[in-house]
Protein backbone atom coordinates (compact mmCIF):
# COMPACT_ATOMS: atom_id res chain seq x y z
CA UNK A 1 0.00 0.00 0.00
CA UNK A 2 1.31 3.34 -0.84
CA UNK A 3 1.93 6.02 2.05
CA UNK A 4 -0.60 8.55 2.49
CA UNK A 5 0.93 12.08 2.22
CA UNK A 6 -2.06 14.78 2.99
CA UNK A 7 -2.12 17.66 0.53
CA UNK A 8 -4.93 20.44 1.56
CA UNK A 9 -7.54 20.73 -1.20
CA UNK A 10 -6.20 18.15 -3.82
CA UNK A 11 -7.59 15.05 -4.07
CA UNK A 12 -5.35 11.74 -3.31
CA UNK A 13 -5.84 8.84 -5.69
CA UNK A 14 -6.42 10.06 -8.96
CA UNK A 15 -5.78 8.35 -12.18
CA UNK A 16 -5.57 11.40 -15.04
CA UNK A 17 -6.13 9.54 -18.37
CA UNK A 18 -5.14 11.95 -21.46
CA UNK A 19 -6.80 11.25 -24.96
CA UNK A 20 -4.56 12.68 -27.45
CA UNK A 21 -1.52 12.57 -25.83
CA UNK A 22 0.43 12.43 -28.72
CA UNK A 23 -0.78 16.04 -29.75
CA UNK A 24 0.06 19.61 -29.89
CA UNK A 25 -2.26 20.19 -26.64
CA UNK A 26 -0.74 18.25 -24.36
CA UNK A 27 2.93 19.02 -25.15
CA UNK A 28 2.60 22.87 -25.00
CA UNK A 29 0.02 23.14 -22.53
CA UNK A 30 -1.50 20.05 -20.17
CA UNK A 31 2.94 18.62 -19.36
CA UNK A 32 4.16 22.23 -18.32
CA UNK A 33 0.34 22.93 -16.37
CA UNK A 34 1.20 19.44 -14.47
CA UNK A 35 5.00 20.38 -13.73
CA UNK A 36 3.83 23.99 -12.66
CA UNK A 37 1.19 21.91 -10.26
CA UNK A 38 4.09 19.59 -9.21
CA UNK A 39 6.47 22.69 -8.08
CA UNK A 40 3.74 24.09 -6.46
CA UNK A 41 3.24 21.05 -4.30
CA UNK A 42 -0.59 20.61 -5.83
CA UNK A 43 -0.77 17.34 -7.68
CA UNK A 44 -2.56 14.18 -5.66
CA UNK A 45 0.11 12.08 -3.53
CA UNK A 46 -1.11 8.67 -5.46
CA UNK A 47 -1.52 10.19 -8.94
CA UNK A 48 -0.95 8.38 -12.55
CA UNK A 49 -1.09 10.06 -15.90
CA UNK A 50 -2.34 7.60 -18.80
CA UNK A 51 -1.70 8.90 -22.20
CA UNK A 52 -3.48 7.66 -25.28
CA UNK A 53 -3.00 8.07 -28.73
CA UNK A 54 -2.64 6.65 -32.10
CA UNK A 55 0.53 7.39 -32.65
CA UNK A 56 1.86 7.92 -28.90
CA UNK A 57 5.82 6.20 -28.24
CA UNK A 58 6.62 3.68 -26.15
CA UNK A 59 6.39 4.67 -22.18
CA UNK A 60 10.53 5.48 -21.51
CA UNK A 61 10.58 7.49 -25.29
CA UNK A 62 7.33 9.37 -24.14
CA UNK A 63 8.30 10.23 -20.66
CA UNK A 64 11.96 11.85 -22.62
CA UNK A 65 9.82 13.81 -24.68
CA UNK A 66 7.26 15.17 -22.55
CA UNK A 67 10.29 16.26 -20.52
CA UNK A 68 12.17 17.86 -23.32
CA UNK A 69 8.59 19.55 -24.02
CA UNK A 70 8.46 20.98 -20.66
CA UNK A 71 11.72 22.62 -20.73
CA UNK A 72 10.68 24.38 -23.64
CA UNK A 73 7.17 25.52 -22.79
CA UNK A 74 7.01 25.72 -18.67
CA UNK A 75 7.78 29.33 -17.51
CA UNK A 76 10.08 27.55 -14.83
CA UNK A 77 13.37 25.88 -14.99
CA UNK A 78 13.35 22.37 -15.27
CA UNK A 79 14.28 20.36 -11.70
CA UNK A 80 14.31 16.77 -11.39
CA UNK A 81 12.54 16.83 -7.86
CA UNK A 82 9.67 18.19 -9.16
CA UNK A 83 9.48 16.54 -12.78
CA UNK A 84 10.01 13.15 -11.21
CA UNK A 85 7.14 12.51 -9.12
CA UNK A 86 4.97 13.34 -12.84
CA UNK A 87 7.54 11.09 -14.62
CA UNK A 88 6.93 7.71 -12.51
CA UNK A 89 3.66 8.64 -12.72
CA UNK A 90 3.40 9.13 -16.49
CA UNK A 91 2.82 5.90 -18.59
CA UNK A 92 1.77 5.69 -22.59
CA UNK A 93 -0.57 3.52 -24.50
CA UNK A 94 -0.91 3.22 -28.54
CA UNK A 95 -5.04 3.42 -28.90
CA UNK A 96 -7.29 3.31 -31.43
CA UNK A 97 -10.35 4.48 -29.89
CA UNK A 98 -13.12 2.73 -31.98
CA UNK A 99 -11.95 -0.23 -30.80
CA UNK A 100 -13.13 -1.94 -27.81
CA UNK A 101 -9.58 -3.44 -26.52
CA UNK A 102 -8.52 0.27 -25.97
CA UNK A 103 -11.08 0.47 -22.86
CA UNK A 104 -10.52 -2.79 -21.88
CA UNK A 105 -7.04 -2.32 -21.53
CA UNK A 106 -7.25 0.90 -20.22
CA UNK A 107 -9.89 -0.54 -17.72
CA UNK A 108 -7.36 -3.24 -16.64
CA UNK A 109 -4.74 -0.46 -15.71
CA UNK A 110 -7.06 1.53 -14.19
CA UNK A 111 -7.26 -1.74 -12.22
CA UNK A 112 -3.98 -2.73 -11.52
CA UNK A 113 -3.23 0.69 -10.18
CA UNK A 114 -6.42 0.56 -7.02
CA UNK A 115 -5.17 -2.80 -6.47
CA UNK A 116 -1.59 -1.05 -5.70
CA UNK A 117 -2.62 1.45 -3.75
CA UNK A 118 -4.96 -0.25 -1.81
CA UNK A 119 -7.96 2.07 -2.93
CA UNK A 120 -10.56 3.06 -5.61
CA UNK A 121 -9.09 5.37 -7.65
CA UNK A 122 -10.72 8.99 -9.20
CA UNK A 123 -10.65 9.21 -12.56
CA UNK A 124 -10.33 12.51 -14.70
CA UNK A 125 -10.43 11.67 -18.45
CA UNK A 126 -9.36 14.98 -20.52
CA UNK A 127 -10.21 14.90 -24.28
CA UNK A 128 -7.93 16.35 -25.89
CA UNK A 129 -8.24 15.07 -29.38
CA UNK A 130 -9.77 16.65 -32.70
CA UNK A 131 -13.55 17.18 -31.63
CA UNK A 132 -14.95 14.52 -33.62
CA UNK A 133 -13.99 11.73 -31.31
CA UNK A 134 -15.59 13.24 -28.12
CA UNK A 135 -18.95 11.57 -28.83
CA UNK A 136 -17.05 7.99 -29.13
CA UNK A 137 -14.77 8.95 -25.97
CA UNK A 138 -17.52 9.45 -23.78
CA UNK A 139 -19.86 6.55 -24.79
CA UNK A 140 -17.19 3.88 -24.61
CA UNK A 141 -16.06 5.50 -21.34
CA UNK A 142 -19.27 4.82 -19.70
CA UNK A 143 -19.47 1.60 -21.72
CA UNK A 144 -16.68 0.22 -19.59
CA UNK A 145 -18.14 2.07 -16.57
CA UNK A 146 -15.52 3.91 -15.81
CA UNK A 147 -18.16 7.03 -15.54
CA UNK A 148 -19.49 5.08 -12.59
CA UNK A 149 -18.87 7.05 -9.05
CA UNK A 150 -18.94 6.11 -5.46
CA UNK A 151 -19.41 8.12 -2.62
CA UNK A 152 -15.43 7.99 -1.73
CA UNK A 153 -14.70 8.99 -5.42
CA UNK A 154 -15.82 10.73 -8.60
CA UNK A 155 -15.16 10.04 -12.45
CA UNK A 156 -15.01 13.45 -14.81
CA UNK A 157 -14.68 14.71 -18.24
CA UNK A 158 -12.85 17.49 -19.54
CA UNK A 159 -14.14 18.32 -23.12
CA UNK A 160 -12.21 20.51 -25.03
CA UNK A 161 -13.80 23.26 -27.18
CA UNK A 162 -14.87 23.48 -29.85
CA UNK A 163 -17.89 21.89 -28.01
CA UNK A 164 -19.79 20.58 -31.56
CA UNK A 165 -19.11 22.18 -34.67
CA UNK A 166 -22.44 23.88 -34.92
CA UNK A 167 -25.37 23.83 -32.97
CA UNK A 168 -26.57 20.75 -33.81
CA UNK A 169 -23.79 18.59 -33.20
CA UNK A 170 -23.14 20.90 -29.92
CA UNK A 171 -26.53 19.67 -29.09
CA UNK A 172 -26.66 16.03 -29.70
CA UNK A 173 -22.93 16.01 -28.19
CA UNK A 174 -24.33 17.13 -25.24
CA UNK A 175 -27.61 14.81 -25.15
CA UNK A 176 -24.90 12.27 -25.14
CA UNK A 177 -22.77 13.15 -22.43
CA UNK A 178 -26.10 14.17 -20.21
CA UNK A 179 -27.29 10.50 -21.24
CA UNK A 180 -24.07 9.04 -19.24
CA UNK A 181 -23.06 11.31 -16.91
CA UNK A 182 -24.55 14.13 -14.23
CA UNK A 183 -23.50 17.67 -15.34
CA UNK A 184 -21.26 18.00 -12.40
CA UNK A 185 -19.29 15.49 -13.77
CA UNK A 186 -18.57 17.55 -17.35
CA UNK A 187 -16.14 20.27 -17.49
CA UNK A 188 -16.62 21.81 -20.81
CA UNK A 189 -13.14 24.27 -20.62
CA UNK A 190 -12.25 27.41 -22.72
CA UNK A 191 -8.61 27.62 -21.00
CA UNK A 192 -8.82 31.71 -21.76
CA UNK A 193 -11.39 32.03 -18.57
CA UNK A 194 -8.32 30.21 -16.70
CA UNK A 195 -6.05 33.46 -17.26
CA UNK A 196 -5.71 35.88 -14.66
CA UNK A 197 -6.27 38.83 -17.13
CA UNK A 198 -9.97 37.40 -17.98
CA UNK A 199 -10.42 37.05 -14.85
CA UNK A 200 -9.54 40.40 -13.53
CA UNK A 201 -11.72 41.85 -16.94
CA UNK A 202 -14.61 41.47 -14.33
CA UNK A 203 -12.61 43.31 -10.75
CA UNK A 204 -11.73 46.32 -13.36
CA UNK A 205 -14.76 47.31 -14.23
CA UNK A 206 -16.52 46.52 -10.58
CA UNK A 207 -14.11 47.32 -7.91
CA UNK A 208 -13.43 50.58 -9.66
CA UNK A 209 -15.86 53.94 -9.18
CA UNK A 210 -13.85 55.32 -11.96
CA UNK A 211 -15.19 53.63 -14.38
CA UNK A 212 -18.32 52.22 -13.65
CA UNK A 213 -20.40 55.68 -14.72
CA UNK A 214 -18.25 55.15 -18.04
CA UNK A 215 -19.13 51.31 -19.62
CA UNK A 216 -22.30 52.23 -21.51
CA UNK A 217 -23.25 53.42 -24.46
CA UNK A 218 -23.55 57.26 -23.48
CA UNK A 219 -19.15 57.38 -23.47
CA UNK A 220 -17.76 54.37 -25.44
CA UNK A 221 -17.81 54.41 -28.84
CA UNK A 222 -16.71 51.11 -30.31
CA UNK A 223 -14.87 48.06 -28.53
CA UNK A 224 -12.63 45.84 -30.48
CA UNK A 225 -10.74 42.27 -29.51
CA UNK A 226 -7.84 40.96 -31.13
CA UNK A 227 -6.86 37.22 -30.92
CA UNK A 228 -4.17 36.98 -32.91
CA UNK A 229 -1.24 34.21 -33.29
CA UNK A 230 1.72 33.95 -35.32
CA UNK A 231 1.60 29.95 -35.36
CA UNK A 232 0.60 28.65 -38.13
CA UNK A 233 -1.27 25.32 -37.99
CA UNK A 234 1.46 23.39 -36.08
CA UNK A 235 0.62 20.04 -37.26
CA UNK A 236 -3.18 20.69 -36.64
CA UNK A 237 -4.08 20.44 -39.93
CA UNK A 238 -6.94 17.76 -39.12
CA UNK A 239 -8.53 19.48 -36.28
CA UNK A 240 -8.11 23.19 -38.16
CA UNK A 241 -9.90 21.96 -41.09
CA UNK A 242 -13.01 20.89 -39.00
CA UNK A 243 -13.26 24.42 -37.32
CA UNK A 244 -11.49 27.43 -38.65
CA UNK A 245 -10.72 30.60 -36.83
CA UNK A 246 -14.65 31.36 -36.08
CA UNK A 247 -15.08 28.14 -34.24
CA UNK A 248 -11.40 27.99 -33.26
CA UNK A 249 -11.37 31.00 -31.27
CA UNK A 250 -14.50 33.17 -31.95
CA UNK A 251 -16.90 31.22 -31.28
CA UNK A 252 -15.29 30.47 -27.97
CA UNK A 253 -12.57 32.74 -26.39
CA UNK A 254 -13.41 36.27 -28.11
CA UNK A 255 -17.48 35.70 -27.27
CA UNK A 256 -16.43 34.62 -23.42
CA UNK A 257 -14.11 37.88 -23.23
CA UNK A 258 -17.04 39.83 -24.62
CA UNK A 259 -19.19 38.79 -22.54
CA UNK A 260 -17.06 39.52 -19.13
CA UNK A 261 -16.52 42.94 -21.12
CA UNK A 262 -20.07 43.62 -21.20
CA UNK A 263 -22.01 41.85 -18.69
CA UNK A 264 -24.64 43.52 -16.44
CA UNK A 265 -22.84 43.12 -12.55
CA UNK A 266 -23.96 39.66 -11.40
CA UNK A 267 -25.24 39.53 -7.82
CA UNK A 268 -22.46 38.00 -6.21
CA UNK A 269 -19.66 36.22 -7.44
CA UNK A 270 -21.18 32.84 -7.11
CA UNK A 271 -20.52 30.79 -10.28
CA UNK A 272 -24.14 30.16 -11.13
CA UNK A 273 -24.61 34.13 -10.83
CA UNK A 274 -21.81 35.06 -13.27
CA UNK A 275 -22.83 32.35 -15.69
CA UNK A 276 -26.63 33.65 -15.68
CA UNK A 277 -25.48 37.18 -16.54
CA UNK A 278 -23.27 35.84 -19.29
CA UNK A 279 -26.47 33.96 -20.97
CA UNK A 280 -28.60 37.28 -20.29
CA UNK A 281 -25.84 39.12 -22.54
CA UNK A 282 -25.72 36.34 -25.53
CA UNK A 283 -29.01 36.57 -25.27
CA UNK A 284 -29.27 40.05 -26.08
CA UNK A 285 -26.13 39.95 -28.81
CA UNK A 286 -28.27 41.08 -32.33
CA UNK A 287 -28.93 37.76 -34.31
CA UNK A 288 -27.16 37.90 -37.72
CA UNK A 289 -29.33 37.37 -40.80
CA UNK A 290 -27.58 35.93 -43.47
CA UNK A 291 -27.85 38.32 -46.12
CA UNK A 292 -25.92 40.73 -43.57
CA UNK A 293 -23.09 38.03 -43.25
CA UNK A 294 -21.30 40.23 -46.19
CA UNK A 295 -21.93 43.43 -44.05
CA UNK A 296 -20.85 42.62 -40.56
CA UNK A 297 -17.92 39.81 -41.70
CA UNK A 298 -14.72 39.46 -43.33
CA UNK A 299 -12.43 36.58 -43.45
CA UNK A 300 -8.95 35.25 -45.48
CA UNK A 301 -6.27 33.11 -45.78
CA UNK A 302 -2.41 33.24 -44.72
CA UNK A 303 0.16 32.90 -47.41
CA UNK A 304 3.60 32.85 -47.68
CA UNK A 305 5.54 35.80 -45.46
CA UNK A 306 8.12 36.01 -42.93
CA UNK A 307 7.35 35.33 -39.49
CA UNK A 308 9.90 36.20 -36.48
CA UNK A 309 12.48 36.52 -39.29
CA UNK A 310 11.71 32.80 -40.52
CA UNK A 311 10.24 32.40 -44.31
CA UNK A 312 6.97 30.17 -43.72
CA UNK A 313 4.73 29.00 -46.26
CA UNK A 314 1.13 29.83 -46.98
CA UNK A 315 -1.98 27.86 -45.72
CA UNK A 316 -2.61 26.42 -48.93
CA UNK A 317 1.16 25.18 -48.67
CA UNK A 318 0.93 23.56 -45.56
CA UNK A 319 1.52 19.37 -45.48
CA UNK A 320 -2.34 18.13 -45.64
CA UNK A 321 -3.91 21.21 -46.67
CA UNK A 322 -5.81 20.43 -49.82
CA UNK A 323 -4.88 23.18 -52.67
CA UNK A 324 -8.80 24.28 -53.07
CA UNK A 325 -9.06 24.63 -49.38
CA UNK A 326 -11.20 27.60 -48.00
CA UNK A 327 -11.07 27.30 -44.17
CA UNK A 328 -10.18 30.86 -43.23
CA UNK A 329 -7.46 31.54 -40.86
CA UNK A 330 -8.16 34.84 -40.43
CA UNK A 331 -11.85 36.12 -39.37
CA UNK A 332 -13.62 39.26 -38.53
CA UNK A 333 -16.76 40.59 -37.37
CA UNK A 334 -19.01 43.49 -36.30
CA UNK A 335 -21.31 43.15 -33.59
CA UNK A 336 -24.50 44.58 -31.85
CA UNK A 337 -25.95 43.74 -28.24
CA UNK A 338 -29.44 45.06 -28.52
CA UNK A 339 -29.92 45.92 -24.48
CA UNK A 340 -30.01 49.17 -22.84
CA UNK A 341 -26.32 49.76 -21.54
CA UNK A 342 -24.57 48.94 -25.39
CA UNK A 343 -27.12 49.39 -27.97
CA UNK A 344 -25.51 51.22 -30.83
CA UNK A 345 -21.99 50.70 -29.68
CA UNK A 346 -20.55 48.52 -32.27
CA UNK A 347 -17.90 45.66 -31.29
CA UNK A 348 -15.15 44.32 -33.77
CA UNK A 349 -13.61 41.11 -33.81
CA UNK A 350 -10.72 39.80 -35.30
CA UNK A 351 -8.52 36.90 -35.05
CA UNK A 352 -5.62 35.38 -36.92
CA UNK A 353 -2.97 32.69 -37.52
CA UNK A 354 0.40 33.80 -39.00
CA UNK A 355 0.06 37.63 -37.47
CA UNK A 356 2.54 40.02 -36.98
CA UNK A 357 2.43 39.38 -33.16
CA UNK A 358 1.15 37.22 -30.36
CA UNK A 359 -1.56 39.59 -29.18
CA UNK A 360 -4.54 38.90 -27.20
CA UNK A 361 -6.05 42.38 -26.22
CA UNK A 362 -9.45 44.60 -25.75
CA UNK A 363 -9.05 47.97 -27.04
CA UNK A 364 -11.56 50.39 -25.59
CA UNK A 365 -12.39 53.73 -27.37
CA UNK A 366 -14.28 56.53 -25.68
CA UNK A 367 -15.63 59.39 -27.72
CA UNK A 368 -14.36 62.56 -27.68
CA UNK A 369 -15.54 65.86 -25.85
CA UNK A 370 -17.55 67.88 -27.48
CA UNK A 371 -16.23 71.11 -28.69
CA UNK A 372 -18.89 73.19 -26.66
CA UNK A 373 -17.83 71.21 -23.83
CA UNK A 374 -14.04 72.31 -24.06
CA UNK A 375 -12.36 75.98 -23.69
CA UNK A 376 -12.21 77.74 -26.33
CA UNK A 377 -7.92 77.60 -26.44
CA UNK A 378 -8.09 73.45 -27.09
CA UNK A 379 -11.34 73.54 -29.43
CA UNK A 380 -8.79 74.17 -32.51
CA UNK A 381 -6.69 71.12 -30.83
CA UNK A 382 -6.70 67.66 -32.90
CA UNK A 383 -9.20 65.57 -30.46
CA UNK A 384 -7.27 63.02 -28.63
CA UNK A 385 -9.60 60.20 -27.32
CA UNK A 386 -9.28 58.47 -24.58
CA UNK A 387 -8.19 54.68 -24.49
CA UNK A 388 -8.50 51.71 -22.64
CA UNK A 389 -6.17 48.84 -24.03
CA UNK A 390 -6.27 45.39 -21.52
CA UNK A 391 -3.78 43.06 -22.74
CA UNK A 392 -4.62 39.71 -21.92
CA UNK A 393 -1.45 37.93 -23.56
CA UNK A 394 1.48 37.55 -24.24
CA UNK A 395 1.74 40.13 -20.57
CA UNK A 396 -1.42 40.96 -18.75
CA UNK A 397 -1.44 44.53 -18.12
CA UNK A 398 -4.05 47.94 -18.64
CA UNK A 399 -3.12 51.16 -20.42
CA UNK A 400 -5.41 53.92 -20.12
CA UNK A 401 -4.82 56.62 -22.61
CA UNK A 402 -5.37 60.90 -21.67
CA UNK A 403 -4.52 63.82 -23.09
CA UNK A 404 -2.12 66.65 -21.15
CA UNK A 405 -0.49 69.55 -21.76
CA UNK A 406 3.17 69.21 -21.42
CA UNK A 407 5.56 71.56 -19.52
CA UNK A 408 6.03 74.96 -21.59
CA UNK A 409 4.33 78.23 -23.20
CA UNK A 410 2.53 76.68 -25.83
CA UNK A 411 -0.80 75.14 -24.71
CA UNK A 412 -0.90 71.53 -26.55
CA UNK A 413 -2.55 68.58 -25.73
CA UNK A 414 -0.63 65.71 -25.86
CA UNK A 415 -1.06 62.23 -25.29
CA UNK A 416 -0.24 60.18 -22.10
CA UNK A 417 -0.57 56.64 -20.99
CA UNK A 418 -1.13 55.43 -17.19
CA UNK A 419 0.19 51.75 -17.45
CA UNK A 420 -0.79 49.05 -14.97
CA UNK A 421 1.17 45.79 -15.00
CA UNK A 422 2.78 44.76 -18.53
CA UNK A 423 5.19 42.70 -17.43
CA UNK A 424 5.34 38.87 -17.48
CA UNK A 425 4.96 37.34 -14.41
CA UNK A 426 6.50 33.91 -13.66
CA UNK A 427 4.39 33.16 -10.62
CA UNK A 428 1.00 33.66 -12.69
CA UNK A 429 -0.98 30.55 -12.47
CA UNK A 430 -0.92 29.36 -16.06
CA UNK A 431 -4.37 28.82 -17.16
CA UNK A 432 -4.11 24.68 -17.76
CA UNK A 433 -2.88 24.57 -14.28
CA UNK A 434 -5.56 26.14 -13.08
CA UNK A 435 -8.15 24.43 -14.93
CA UNK A 436 -6.79 21.23 -14.19
CA UNK A 437 -6.71 21.76 -10.24
CA UNK A 438 -9.71 22.95 -10.12
CA UNK A 439 -11.33 19.97 -12.46
CA UNK A 440 -9.67 17.33 -9.73
CA UNK A 441 -11.37 19.83 -6.99
CA UNK A 442 -14.74 19.51 -8.93
CA UNK A 443 -14.75 23.45 -8.88
CA UNK A 444 -16.87 24.56 -12.32
CA UNK A 445 -16.75 27.92 -11.83
CA UNK A 446 -14.19 28.90 -15.01
CA UNK A 447 -15.88 26.09 -16.65
CA UNK A 448 -18.52 27.15 -19.37
CA UNK A 449 -22.52 25.54 -18.43
CA UNK A 450 -24.05 24.27 -21.73
CA UNK A 451 -26.91 26.90 -22.16
CA UNK A 452 -23.66 29.98 -22.43
CA UNK A 453 -22.77 27.46 -25.17
CA UNK A 454 -26.03 27.01 -26.91
CA UNK A 455 -26.35 30.61 -27.11
CA UNK A 456 -22.32 31.15 -28.71
CA UNK A 457 -23.46 28.77 -31.37
CA UNK A 458 -26.82 30.96 -32.48
CA UNK A 459 -24.40 33.98 -32.69
CA UNK A 460 -21.82 32.30 -35.21
CA UNK A 461 -23.88 29.69 -36.72
CA UNK A 462 -25.54 32.01 -39.75
CA UNK A 463 -22.11 33.30 -40.42
CA UNK A 464 -20.86 29.40 -41.06
CA UNK A 465 -23.60 28.40 -42.70
CA UNK A 466 -23.60 31.66 -45.01
CA UNK A 467 -19.88 30.78 -45.00
CA UNK A 468 -19.99 27.09 -46.57
CA UNK A 469 -22.48 27.81 -48.83
CA UNK A 470 -20.73 30.99 -50.32
CA UNK A 471 -17.56 28.07 -50.55
CA UNK A 472 -19.36 25.80 -52.80
CA UNK A 473 -19.38 28.38 -55.32
CA UNK A 474 -15.90 29.50 -54.57
CA UNK A 475 -14.56 26.26 -55.54
CA UNK A 476 -16.51 25.63 -58.64
CA UNK A 477 -14.91 29.04 -60.24
CA UNK A 478 -11.46 28.27 -58.62
CA UNK A 479 -11.76 31.59 -56.72
CA UNK A 480 -9.24 31.87 -53.62
CA UNK A 481 -9.97 33.42 -50.13
CA UNK A 482 -8.47 37.19 -49.80
CA UNK A 483 -4.90 36.69 -49.36
CA UNK A 484 -2.38 38.06 -46.52
CA UNK A 485 1.08 37.30 -46.44
CA UNK A 486 2.42 35.77 -42.97
CA UNK A 487 3.43 37.93 -40.46
CA UNK A 488 1.13 41.17 -41.38
CA UNK A 489 -1.72 42.51 -40.18
CA UNK A 490 -4.21 40.50 -42.18
CA UNK A 491 -6.10 41.11 -45.15
CA UNK A 492 -6.79 44.16 -47.12
CA UNK A 493 -10.55 43.20 -46.90
CA UNK A 494 -10.58 43.67 -43.14
CA UNK A 495 -8.60 47.14 -43.10
CA UNK A 496 -11.57 48.38 -45.89
CA UNK A 497 -14.16 46.59 -43.47
CA UNK A 498 -13.52 48.54 -40.31
CA UNK A 499 -12.46 51.72 -42.16
CA UNK A 500 -16.37 51.86 -43.97
CA UNK A 501 -17.22 53.27 -40.35
CA UNK A 502 -14.26 55.92 -40.15
CA UNK A 503 -12.29 53.74 -37.45
CA UNK A 504 -9.08 51.33 -37.99
CA UNK A 505 -7.66 48.76 -36.05
CA UNK A 506 -5.28 48.71 -33.35
CA UNK A 507 -1.85 47.85 -34.67
CA UNK A 508 -0.78 44.49 -33.66
CA UNK A 509 3.02 44.67 -32.28
CA UNK A 510 5.15 43.25 -29.54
Amino acid sequence: MTEEIDTPGVPDGTVLVIFGASGDLSRRKLMPALYHLSREGLLPPCLKIIGLGRRIQETEEFRLKMKHRVIQYCSHKMEDRFWGPISNSLFSMKADYSQDSTFVLLKQIIEETERQWGKKANKLFYFATSPSHFELLAEKIAEFGMNEETKETWSRIIVEKPFGLDLKSADRLNALLNKYYDEEQIFRIDHFLGKEAVQNILIFRMSNILFQPLWNREYIDHIQITIAETVGVEGRVDFFEQTGAIRDMIQSHALQILAFLTMEHPSSLDPEEIRDEKVRLFRAIRRIKSEDVPKISVRGQYSEGVVNFELVPGYLEEPGVSKDSKVETYAALKLFIDNFRWRGVPIYIRTGKRMAARKTEIFIQLKQVKDEAMPMLLQKQKPIPNTIRMEIQPRAGIEIQMGWKPPGLLTEVEPTSLTIGGKAMLKEPKAYERLLLDAMRGDSTLFIRYDEIREMWKIVDPIIKTWERENKELKENNIPLPKYPAGTQGPKVAKEFIQKDHRKWTIIEN
